[in-house]
């Protein structure tokens, strides 16, 4: 299976201070993979690292084979705050075309063309001339979704997207999510704080230690790709992987527990 992105011996410091040391990781095309671990174990700087905003310090970073040096064509990032990454002087039209600027040989009706397909595939359409500012949080989690899928990337990024909308909302961005990946034949990494939504959209999800963070645990999620929001959840193995889990976040909380000691 084809290697997307890997890391090797990954370490990074804010001036005298450790954030991830030593990391290391692969991930394949197609696969959803989660990344999930205690409060402030520097979740979100590694996804900044992996998407090329944040230098690493040391080791190996590639994607497609290549080292990672800036923003990575072929790369996209979703990020949790919507409203401060959708430009409100564009409509949502133009915002989502915005996506496609690094589509080299893409014609701008094409590229309109793209960005039409994708409102109606996050179940817009009709709201191509609106701007974010007239629409829900949902909603425009829904353009800035659509955005990343937009330059046909290799790799999609999603730092907490789900975290700013409420709980139906994100059930049903989570379902289109994963609906969407698989339309798309998208890879995704998911970094989130809720292991529910780890274990429901992830076919392996990984577990980061305390700072300075390293994986400490993989567990993969032998779940039906096709996922129900109910009957998924009541699963054993949904229950088994939940369970594991947050069993080891819990225990990393505890004195005397060591990166590893599982």
């Amino acid at each position: 299976m084809e290697i997307i992105l890997a890391a090797r011996h990954v370490s990074k410091s804010y001036g005298a201070a450790p954030i991830i040391r030593g990391l290391g990781f692969t991930f394949h095309a197609g696969e959803f993979v989660s990344l999930v671990g205690p409060s402030g174990c520097g979740k979100t700087t590694l996804l900044m690292c992996l998407a090329g905003l944040l230098p690493i310090d040391a080791g190996v970073l590639t994607f497609q084979g290549k080292p990672v040096v800036g923003v990575p064509d072929g790369m996209a990032v979703v990020f949790q705050d919507y409203s401060r990454s959708l430009f409100p002087w564009k409509t949502n039209l133009e915002n989502v075309r915005f996506g496609t600027r690094r589509s080299t040989g893409l014609s701008r009706a094409n590229a309109t063309e793209r960005a039409r397909a994708l409102i109606d595939a996050v179940g817009l359409s009709g709201y191509e001339d609106h701007y974010p500012w007239q629409l829900s949080g949902g909603m425009q989690q829904r353009i800035a979704i659509a955005r990343g899928l937009a330059s046909q990337s290799r790799l999609l990024l999603l730092d907490e997207p789900l975290a700013a909308v409420d709980a139906q909302t994100r059930a049903d961005l989570q379902d289109l999510l994963l609906s969407l990946a698989q339309r798309f034949n998208q890879t995704c990494l998911l970094v989130t704080h809720d292991v529910d939504e780890a274990v429901y959209m992830a076919d392996r999800v990984l577990v980061l230690a305390p700072r300075p963070t390293q994986i400490d645990m993989e567990v993969r999620v032998e779940l039906r790709k096709a996922r129900d929001q109910i009957s998924s959840r009541e699963e054993p193995e949904f229950l088994r992987a939940r369970h594991e889990i947050l069993s080891r976040i819990r225990a990393m909380r505890k004195p005397g527990v060591t990166i590893g000691d599982h």
